[in-house]
């Protein structure tokens, strides 16, 4: 009768489907090199968020945003060792949120345009109300 050998029932507690059971394991050096990064862009963003840069402050506030946000899932949520399909399944959120920023820049970008066209229509609407101001005659 052969007995496991210790390292055998160490892999075998871990579970022993492919890599189902592996872990990766990062070093604290990498963690404080990605809270300096982060502690940096952040001070970058302060920094940015005092300057006018016109119609780029939103442009330039998301990429600075993204960028700390790809070091977070990367590193911490260990998606930079994961499975190529939970990589997928999690980047696949960003078009979901692309589309959510669309449709809400489209609604902000429209709205007051009823108020223009009121504006607008408001003469033409005057002269079909009353058509020659004078009151005499018909209106050919």
């Amino acid at each position: 009768m052969s007995h496991p050998s210790p390292s055998h029932a160490a892999h075998d507690a871990h579970g022993s489907h492919g890599d189902a059971g592996h872990h990766h394991v990062a070093s604290a050096g990498l963690f404080f090199n990605v809270l300096v990064a982060l502690l940096f862009l952040t001070v970058i963003t302060v920094a940015a968020s005092r300057f006018d840069f016109g119609s780029a402050n939103l442009l330039i506030a998301m990429l600075i945003a993204s960028v700390k946000a790809a070091l977070v899932m990367s590193i911490f949520m260990h998606l930079k060792w994961d499975t190529a399909v939970n990589r997928i399944m999690f980047l696949s959120s960003f078009l979901f949120l692309s589309l959510l920023f669309l449709f809400t820049l489209a609604d902000l970008s429209t709205r007051g345009m009823d108020e223009q066209l009121q504006r607008v229509s408001a003469p033409v609407a005057d002269q079909w109300k009353h058509p020659n101001p004078s009151g005499g005659g018909a209106h050919h």
